[in-house]
């Protein structure tokens, strides 16, 4: 049986329909041909089948997509149609005459065909054309109008694909398509937010079948906010002086992408802007909706693996970085995390004031200790480079006595190049980074467009492939200081919309500050009351390394129930399964994995 990847099945549904419905309260999407479709094709009941095109890197990460939401997937070879009833074909591709054939067979007969970005030659099935370019094809040149930097304007398209979206939709690069056949829904805004006559979505019913298209690369566009560009020099300061990035450090806000003026909040006078919505997991969730939207239709239930474990809705993260490593600061700031009843990771310096009485008092309160990279001094043992990284993680290893640290934030969220630092640690055994996030007061929130723990695509690489290391994104350094304490709860249900997590940053050398326990106290405890657990980048990394684990070997309709078999390669305990039915209901049901062993449920 061909490969399923992750989690998928579970995810896509979960985050599909629950953050469709829950999170943005869109109304229930129409099912279609649900018993018919069912009976046509049983054993690919809850999976999605997914198509790679190499002629972008970035459509490679139509699978990170997919393992992140939980959802199960296959992948077979290019011009093929797999098991499922629903197959998405990520970016554009180079297809035959007969595969061609098959494909438009594929959704007469009842099949969902998805498309990220790409006609694939197919322009009467998909009911429409490219737009021309205007301009005479030449070495270099494309015949069709391609899309550049721009925004989706779909909210008040009352589709359930775009309902309840809240963040400006920035997205980077796309296909110009215009509408022959088909319901054109949304318009595409261009740089500097003008309207166009350019649709960003596109459904057609043929046959038993449906045809969707989104025209804007919204995975490409992922990446790029996610990953930002190549920090070679300092960036460009925000007009109104709240993101001064010009001051002669290298840093992560230096390489990001997101604008602004259009990609940032203001919501009281004398407050910095910030990105208040996460632009990149809105993006994100479009794709996942039209998956469902397509699964609904042709009746294809979906089967996903929840984010977090026992219905967990969210995750919060709380870092805190040695920075004047001070001892007596240290003691103090532990006290109030164990105040607050939580694990947190502390990211340390090398070298480092803290005795070993420190860490291991850290340690006996499952905190986790971590490096913090220190690339802003001016010897020779702290300047940007691997050699330093090596020396830094080891040495800070023989003075807590942890042999094994995974976890680093940089100083300062330092940052040089694009992908370097991620190789770096790749190379070195550093399983989780937290750097991406702000050094400004007007770099708070969601600068990255996400709060979800993601993978890099390393997109430079032959071919593309996942760098084994998480980015925890940080919201923001310590509360008052950068952002005001009464802003976090909306960050926190950001969180919990997307079923990400929340990461805060706070400095020991603050907490006895006026008013700084105060609000990691608080931000714990709203953290409690939308149902957050507070964990450790570590945890992070163990929970998602397992659950992307989990197998489906096979899913099958049985007694009006999905019967599946699983298997996990790692043990995985309180794991939520939930099915997503075409009339949109759900069924779940919580179980402990146990490594190695095949289980059978029935959903």
């Amino acid at each position: 049986m061909k490969r399923l990847s992750i989690l998928l099945a579970s995810y896509l549904a979960f985050v599909a329909c629950a953050w469709a419905q829950a999170s943005t309260n869109a109304p229930p999407m129409t099912a279609l041909h649900l018993e018919q479709s069912r009976q046509d094709n049983p054993e690919g009941s809850g999976l999605i089948t997914i198509s790679v095109s190499p002629t972008s890197p970035s459509n490679a990460y139509m699978i990170e997509l997919a393992q992140c939401a939980g959802f199960f997937y296959e992948q077979p070879p290019p011009g093929q149609t797999g098991r499922a009833r629903v197959l998405v074909l990520a970016g554009e591709h180079k297809l035959s005459n007969d595969q061609r054939n098959k494909l438009a067979a594929f959704v007469e007969n009842g099949g969902a065909l998805v498309s990220l970005g790409g006609l694939h030659g197919m322009e009467k099935l998909f009911g429409a054309e490219p737009v021309p370019s205007g301009i005479n094809k030449g070495w270099g040149m494309s015949g069709a109008r391609q899309l550049g930097e721009g925004y989706l304007d779909a909210r008040q398209a009352r589709h359930p694909v775009f309902a309840g979206l809240k963040s400006s939709l920035h997205f980077f690069g796309g296909l110009a398509v215009q509408a022959t056949n088909a319901k054109a829904i949304g318009n595409v805004l261009d740089r500097h937010r003008r309207a166009t006559n350019l649709p960003v979505f596109l459904e057609r019913r043929v046959g038993r079948g449906i045809v969707l298209l989104i025209a804007p690369d919204l995975l490409n566009s992922i990446v790029h906010i996610q990953q930002g560009i190549a920090v070679m020099c300092d960036g460009t300061p925000s007009f109104d002086g709240t993101m001064a990035i010009n001051e002669g450090i290298l840093k992560t806000d230096d390489g990001q992408v997101l604008d602004y003026d259009f990609d940032r909040v203001t919501l009281a006078k004398g407050e910095a802007p910030f990105f208040l919505y996460p632009v990149a997991d809105e993006l994100r969730l479009i794709i996942l909706r039209t998956i469902q939207y397509a699964a609904q239709a042709v009746g294809q239930p979906l089967v996903q693996i929840a984010p977090w474990p026992r219905e967990v809705p969210a995750v919060g993260c709380i870092s805190h970085d040695s920075d004047g490593n001070k001892p007596e600061h240290g003691w103090a700031l532990l006290e109030q995390v164990k105040k607050a009843g939580i694990r947190t990771t502390w990211c340390t310096m090398f070298p480092c004031a803290y005795p070993r009485s420190l860490y291991d008092a850290v340690r006996a309160e499952r905190c986790e200790i971590a490096l913090h990279y220190d690339a802003m001094k001016s010897d020779a043992d702290h300047q940007w480079g691997f050699d330093m990284l090596v020396k830094q993680l080891e040495g800070l290893s023989a003075n807590s006595g942890v042999k094994d640290i995974i976890s680093n934030k940089n100083h300062y969220t330092r940052w040089e190049g694009r992908l370097d630092f991620f190789r770096w640690c790749e190379k070195v055994g550093l399983k989780a980074d937290g750097s991406m996030g702000p050094s400004k007061r007007g770099g708070c929130g969601f600068p990255r467009g996400t709060c979800q723990p993601w993978r890099p695509l390393d997109d430079e690489a032959t071919p593309p492939r996942f760098l084994d290391v998480y980015e925890i994104p940080l919201i923001t350094q310590d509360l008052n200081i950068h952002l005001p304490a009464k802003r976090a709860p909306m960050l926190l249900d950001q969180a919990v919309a997307h079923g990400g997590l929340a990461h805060f940053l706070f400095h020991p050398a603050h907490i006895l500050e006026p008013g700084m326990s105060d609000a990691m106290q608080t931000v714990v405890a709203e953290g409690r009351k939308r149902g957050m657990e507070w964990w450790t980048h570590a945890e992070v990394w163990r929970w998602e390394t397992a659950r992307r684990s989990v197998r489906l070997i096979e899913a099958t309709v049985a007694d009006k129930k999905l019967r599946v078999r699983l298997i996990t390669e790692l043990p995985l305990k309180d794991a939520t399964l939930i099915v997503h039915e075409p009339d949109g209901k759900q069924r779940r049901q919580t179980h402990d994995l146990t490594a190695g062993e095949v289980v059978k449920l029935d959903l």
